[in-house]
Formats: C-alpha cells, structure tokens, sequence
C-alpha cells in the first residue's frame, strides 16, 4: 500500500480530504463509467446495489493509493459499509446545497475523531465545468451551515481515477454542470474498526512536532494528532500543544477566542464565545486547564443536555447527544471518564445519553466504564441504549459480548440493533460467541442491521 505521509496526515486532520489516484489504464476508468451510464439509463440509480452492478469497483478501492489512503485515515482493518451511492450530474443540473451526509439508518454523533470516512472517485475527466463535488475545507469540525459557509469552497477537479478520501462530517455539494456530458462520481463509505494504537500513516522519525498554525483551532487539531498516534487524552499532553499552538512556540498561533486571556477564557466560559469555531476553541482549552476545566466541563454538559435537547431533536438526523462540551471531555481522555460515570446515573435520559456518547469517543481510555455502560444497554431511553452500544464496540471490550447480543436479538429500536451488530463486528474474533443472535439477524427488517450482522460473522471467523 502507498500510505499517506506526515504532511499528508495533517493536512487532512486540518482540511478533511486528501486526494490521490488509482493509476489503473484509462480503459479500466472508461468501462466503470460506461457501464454506469448503460445502468442508468436502462434501470434508473441502483443505490447501494453499485458494487454487485460494477464488480470491478472493487479492484479500484483495493488500489495501492486507495487502499494505502483509506489505512492511513481509518487504520488497518477498516470496512466497507453497505452504504455506497452514484452520484450523476447531468448538464444543466442545478448546484446542490452545501451539506453534511447523514449516517445511514442511525444519529451518530458527529465527533472530530475520525471513523468514518468517503472515497469520493471519477471514473472520467472532471473539469471544472463538468458539475465538480466542491468541499469546504476545514469545515468538517462544525454542525451549523453558517459557520462552514465563511469558509471558501474548494472544487475537486483532476483525471478519471482521482479518488478523494473525505472525513465523513466534511460539508460538500455537487455544483452545476455546465458541460454537455454527464459527471459520475460514485460514492463509498468506509468504518474505522479498531482504534488507534500506533501511527497507521508513514510517520517520519525526523517529523516535527505540529503547531497546526493558521487552522481554525489549533488545539482541536493537536488533539486529533495525538489521537490518531495512540496518544490521546491527558491534561499535560494537552497544554504541551496548546503552548505550540499559542505562540509560546517560535511558529506563533492563536489566541484561544476572541483575544481575551487565558485565564479570562477558563473563567468567563460561553460568554465569551459569539461563534462555532470560538466555542470549540473554548471546550479543548478547557480540556489542558487540568481539574478546574473538567469541572466547568461537566457543568457545562449537564446544562448543554436539557437546553440543547429540544433543538437538537428536532433538527433532522441529529443525536440529543450533539453537545459542545462533549468534545473537551472527549480530549481530556481518562481524567474525564469518574465524573461521566456517576453522569450515567443522573435523572435525566438526555445527560445519561450523553455521558455513554463521550465514554465511547474517548475509547480505549474509558474501559473502566464497560460495566456500566452494559447497565445502559437495558435503560427506558433508546438514546442511551444506543449510544451505549456504539461506546462498547468502540471500547471494543469481550466482556460486552453477551449483552450486545441480546441487544441485537430483542431491542426494538433499530439503530440499537444496528450499532449492537457493529460493536460486535468490531470486537471481531472474541465475539463469536453471539454467532447465533448474528445468524438470527441476517433475516432483520433492517437493512443495515443485516448488512452489520454479516460483517460480524465475516470478522468472527477470521
């Protein structure tokens, strides 16, 4: 595989895409494409039904470059979800909106760690007058369209075989197709199925340490990278990148929001911050200011989870969960994990629901919590038993098994299903014990809790 290089990584941890190319002969391009255009024009969109139609799609994502892209952004053993889409732009075809994909079937929280990913590939040519996928970069660390949109939009143009590997959160639009040729893009969407350990990218010994000047949120970012070399969490790591982040390091940086001081932002918290991007700044600052930003953290939270929750639920293919100060305690890793424990046992369904959230982002670092989190899985709230079944697999601890598959063979909610029979494909091998609730749910209702349910089976027999 062409893993990506350290300038690669970051760029991608700042901008949320990286391109690269599958170098395959023009002709192999031209049969995908020509087939696409019989498929269309004789069937109609077959949707998720590409792969089977075009076989020879899998080849292109096994490309070195391809292959090489997606370990690097979602580590080795990543998944093919059953999710994939062509996109035909034909002339004349109005621009679209910028927006957000949604996660198929289910509300996942959009966090900033990245497990979910898009190989965005043109079969032909794509100028830009062919209708081009634009991007927003930089964008993909935001939920609200008006902070994306102070963003320029960046055209994805280049050959047929130009594949673009594209944070799943990254928000995006087909534009208008000014040519006289239809534009193809077909779309595949791609899980991270194991946490980071080691660095999955071809990490440079001689590689600097970042300070991510000029981005948005220096901090966030730095967070990220730590993350994705197996680093993640720990107030002292987190003020050793917010001192290169804040122009305590020779290559300068930002101010945390707004020009106040530091001491200032710790104390006066979202009073002080009128945008997204402030906000953010505003929660990891918090996550390197050791216990006094994790106490403000977690009032933060509990406040955040009753008075964001009607907006939140009412807004399409939104978790409740979708808080700000999820994402400061998120970094701030096991420091974070007492206090979200004692939050799964508060009275409200909204800051339980949150509280497991977190606990899964944090990952590896919250394993003490797998108990309770298997208390959730049988909680009133759907929310909570489903983000509760999405932090386990993350977690991916064996212990989880048997719940998770009772989950999968009783619970009535489907994204409780389909976030069961993913942890459980996560958790791999050791999860061959619930191969009966897995064979069970081939025959679901759910589309995507059988297609999760045989990538189960597939991962339990290696």
């Amino acid at each position: 595989m062409i893993l990506l290089n350290d300038g690669q990584m970051q760029d991608f941890i700042v901008n949320g895409f990286v391109s690269v190319h599958a170098d395959f002969p023009g002709a192999f391009h031209e049969s995908i494409r020509c087939r696409a255009e019989s498929i269309f024009a004789n069937e109609g969109n077959p949707g998720n039904s590409i792969l089977p139609r075009i076989p020879d799609l899998a080849e292109m994502f096994a490309h070195p470059a391809v292959a090489g892209a997606l370990t690097s952004v979602l580590g080795a053993g990543y998944a093919m979800h059953a999710h994939r889409h062509c996109h035909l732009t034909p002339p004349n075809r109005p621009a679209q909106r910028h927006h957000q994909d949604s996660y198929e079937d289910d509300r996942n929280v959009r966090h900033h760690r990245t497990r979910w990913a898009m190989a965005f590939y043109y079969p032909q040519d794509v100028s830009a007058k062919m209708g081009p996928t634009s991007v927003l970069p930089a964008s993909q660390y935001y939920t609200s369209r008006d902070q994306a949109e102070r963003i320029g939009e960046m055209l994805l143009c280049g050959p047929a075989g130009t594949v673009t590997i594209v944070n799943y959160d990254l928000w995006h639009r087909a534009t208008e197709n000014l040519s006289d040729r239809n534009r193809f893009m077909l779309k595949f969407l791609f899980c991270r199925m194991a946490e980071p350990a080691a660095p999955s990218w071809n990490l440079s010994p001689a590689c600097p340490r970042p300070t991510f000047d000029g981005a948005a949120s220096p901090a966030l970012c730095w967070s990220v990278w730590r993350w994705y070399q197996g680093k993640s969490g720990g107030e002292a790591e987190l003020g050793a990148g917010r001192e290169s982040v804040r122009g305590d390091s020779p290559t300068g940086g930002d101010r945390p929001a707004a020009g106040i001081s530091e001491k200032e932002f710790e104390a006066k918290g979202d009073s002080t911050c009128t945008s997204e991007s402030d906000k953010l700044q505003q929660v990891y600052m918090l996550a390197a200011a050791g216990e006094s930003g994790r106490a403000a953290l977690m009032k933060s939270l509990e406040e955040e989870a009753d008075a964001r929750l009607e907006s939140n639920l009412a807004a399409r293919y939104t978790n409740p969960s979708q808080l700000q100060a999820s994402f400061g305690l998120s970094a701030l890793g096991p420091a974070a994990v007492g206090g979200l424990v004692d939050a799964l046992r508060a009275p409200g369904w909204p800051l339980r629901a949150a509280a497991a959230d977190i606990l899964g982002d944090i990952g590896l670092g919250a394993s003490p919590a797998v108990p309770h989190l298997l208390e959730c899985l049988s909680d009133e709230s759907e929310w909570v038993r489903r983000n509760a079944a999405e932090a386990l697999g993350v977690i991916a601890a064996p212990e989880s098994v048997p719940a998770l598959a009772s989950s999968l063979a009783e619970d009535r909610c489907d994204f409780v299903r389909h976030n069961a029979a993913l942890s459980l494909a996560k958790i791999g091998k050791e999860a061959n014990a619930a191969r009966a609730s897995l064979e069970n749910s081939l025959g679901d209702e759910n589309l995507y809790v059988r297609a999760n349910a045989r990538l189960a089976l597939i991962r339990c027999a290696k």
